[in-house]
């Protein structure tokens, strides 16, 4: 395992997240998007940038030939076990340029931008990649959410050092459009990172502030408003 796998060590830990796990839900939602986006094409082809363990490309297939990029050696071993049918690919951002242009009907990039000091070059790759109407769908740290002041130096974008691109959702959708995609959807994940109020039991708060988002899982279609949850999502179209 080399140094950046170790800097990865909660992948140890999500490697015990199983079927039904939130971690799970989460892969499902993100894959009943591409499902539901993606044009229709036979074979359909996705690529997940940072598919860590590969819970994403499992729920992806058989649906879509898939394809995943990373740059931790352990997650990919675990997401070929997972995903054995997949294409992996070891790397960074930068290895986007290998891949095909204008190939895939969807590229997801689940809370990976952030973590990129240039993430417009990166929105940029994921734009040449598309086939016409061909979809990105990416997520991201929301600066907007209505609840990061009850967090503090806690809140998920700040509370992570390898957060260099903590953006306003104004800014990700110029960067989105100035990457010529269209935008087809902006809303967001709910609050599911608990505890936001001192005092009161995780375990209480959880039902109470997270109910939003697992109806909206459960039912698959983005529904939650930018302001109401910790991320931004984005579904963008490349023209066609």
């Amino acid at each position: 395992m080399n140094a950046f796998d170790q800097s990865y060590g909660y992948f140890q830990q999500l490697e015990r997240a199983g079927k039904w796990s939130i971690p799970w839900w989460s892969a499902r939602f993100y894959a009943q998007l591409a499902h539901r986006y993606a044009p229709a094409a036979y074979p359909r082809r996705a690529l997940d940038v940072g598919c860590g363990l590969g819970m994403l490309l499992a729920q992806l297939t058989p649906d879509f030939v898939t394809y995943g990029l990373d740059i931790s050696a352990f997650a990919l071993a675990v997401a070929r076990r997972r995903a054995p049918h997949a294409h992996l690919v070891l790397g960074n951002a930068g290895s986007l340029a290998a891949f095909p242009g204008n190939y895939f009907h969807a590229v997801i990039a689940k809370h990976v931008l952030e973590h990129l000091p240039e993430p417009e070059e990166a929105l940029g790759q994921c734009a040449r990649l598309l086939v016409p109407q061909g979809v990105l769908i990416f997520g991201t740290p929301n600066t907007r959410s209505l609840l990061r002041p009850l967090k503090g130096k806690q809140w998920i974008g700040v509370r992570d050092p390898t957060h260099v691109a903590v953006l306003p959702p104004k800014v990700w959708l110029t960067l989105t459009a100035q990457a010529g995609l269209r935008i087809l959807r902006v809303f967001s994940d709910g609050f599911w990172d608990v505890p936001y109020l001192p005092l009161i039991p995780r375990v209480l708060q959880l039902p109470l502030f997270a109910w939003p988002a697992a109806l909206q899982v459960l039912l698959g279609w983005p529904l939650i408003p930018v302001a109401l949850g910790e991320s931004l999502l984005v579904i963008a179209q490349k023209p066609g």
